[in-house]
């Protein structure tokens, strides 16, 4: 194949843009730098077979035939027609079709795929979304999101953040649809959208689930930027779809395309986490997960009738307890490499201290707790000891027959 052809093809090759993206921005994730602002094509809008868009339904149950007018266009004139101007029948067409997605089936794994893989990764703990839709939060595992000014006395910079300036369908109040709301909008919450400025000052964004097809993100984005002149760092946004038209337009306003999926590009970048072992890679998660099973399935068949069942069932308890907190904080993203490198020394001054003690009981338990640590960090396969010799006070694979303990 001439060299011509084969730039072109890889230029157009999904995964190769999505690691041309990663290594752009990889920097800035990992020092925590890259601010995630999501749009419903990466949740609820995501395209798929059969299902119309919240737009198209909107358009269809109103009978507009005026054209593609802009999403707030719409939606105003929806309210005005069907329901004298009110928001009512407009936000409960909203619920139901969100409920739709809330159910457990495909269509919730369609729409959490991304905000659930999004969590995995440590370095992402600020995010901005217009969705109405509640579920990057429940992704991210964060109980109060920033939706009105007054959320924000429950700010915590040590904890992830998300920041949804066009309201949430658990408060339909605030609601943003309308070209009304979207003309009050900033003026109802200054401060969350102050706090976007902040954000917007000093972070690298990366639009995602959005199209730049769309003109509510045009409409989006006159918003942000009427409001905050040119961003201090250059911002991304993928769209797999956008033309080469699209991607100059958007470039000459300031925001570079990539022509990836929203899924490529956290696979991409789970990749290279994974090679440089910042995160554990799904493998060694499943074989921890094995491991947990197996240990939990001992414990519940041994009685603690010697002192070796009783320094094992102790043991056992660490084991299961270290496993349980790394199996969850790797699925929420909340710990990175030098929170666990860090955990894992406080445990060994615990059993340091257990031993200075001469405490029997507490060094099975914390042996557990480190063993298991020690292996996550050094990434070992070989199957975890399930038992624990009460005099020798160390880790052992089984109960040995005849020896009476």
């Amino acid at each position: 194949m001439p060299k011509g052809r084969a730039a072109v093809k890889a230029a157009q090759d999904p995964h190769a843009i999505a690691k041309e993206l990663v290594s752009r921005i990889y920097d800035d994730i990992l020092k925590e730098g890259c601010v995630v602002f999501l749009g419903a094509g990466s949740t609820t809008e995501r395209p798929s077979h059969g299902r119309k868009t919240y737009y198209e339904h909107i358009k269809e149950i109103a009978q507009f035939s005026g054209g593609s007018p802009s999403f707030p266009e719409l939606m105003q004139y929806f309210c005005d027609r069907m329901d004298g101007g009110h928001h009512n029948r407009l936000i409960r067409e909203a619920l139901s079709r969100i409920e739709i997605f809330c159910v457990r089936g495909e269509d919730n794994h369609t729409a959490t795929m991304f905000t659930d893989s999004l969590a995995e990764i440590p370095y992402f703990n600020r995010f901005v979304t217009t969705n109405w839709d509640p579920f990057l939060e429940r992704s991210l595992d964060v109980l109060v999101p920033m939706v009105e000014d007054r959320d924000l006395a429950f700010w915590d910079d040590n904890k992830r953040q998300v920041l949804k300036i066009h309201g949430c369908i658990t408060r339909p109040y605030s609601i943003v649809a309308t070209q009304g709301d979207y003309d009050e909008c900033m003026g109802r919450n200054p401060l969350i959208f102050n706090k976007m400025k902040d954000l917007m000052a000093t972070k690298t964004f990366l639009f995602a689930g959005y199209s730049m097809r769309d003109a509510d993100f045009k409409k989006v984005w006159d918003l942000i930027n009427g409001s905050l002149g040119h961003f201090a760092h250059l911002p991304y946004a993928l769209d797999s779809n956008a033309t080469a038209d699209q991607v100059s337009f958007w470039g000459d306003l300031g925001i570079q395309i990539f022509r990836a999926t929203d899924i490529m590009f956290i696979r991409t970048l789970r990749e290279r986490l994974e090679k440089e072992e910042l995160v554990p890679s799904e493998q060694f998660l499943r074989f921890l997960q094995r491991e947990r099973h197996r240990i939990v399935s001992t414990h519940l068949k041994m009685g603690q009738t010697s002192d070796g069942r009783l320094s094992s069932a102790m043991y056992q308890d660490g084991l299961l307890h270290e496993l349980e907190s790394i199996l969850t904080s790797t699925n929420l993203g909340t710990k990175k490499k030098r929170d666990f490198e860090n955990e894992h020394g406080e445990t060994l001054k615990q059993l340091e201290q257990m031993r200075r003690c001469n405490n029997p009981i507490e060094i099975a338990y914390w042996s557990g707790r480190a063993g298991v640590l020690e292996r996550f960090n050094k990434r070992k396969r070989s199957p975890i000891p399930t038992f624990f010799h009460p005099y020798r006070l160390c880790p052992m694979p089984r109960l040995v027959k005849g020896e009476n303990f």
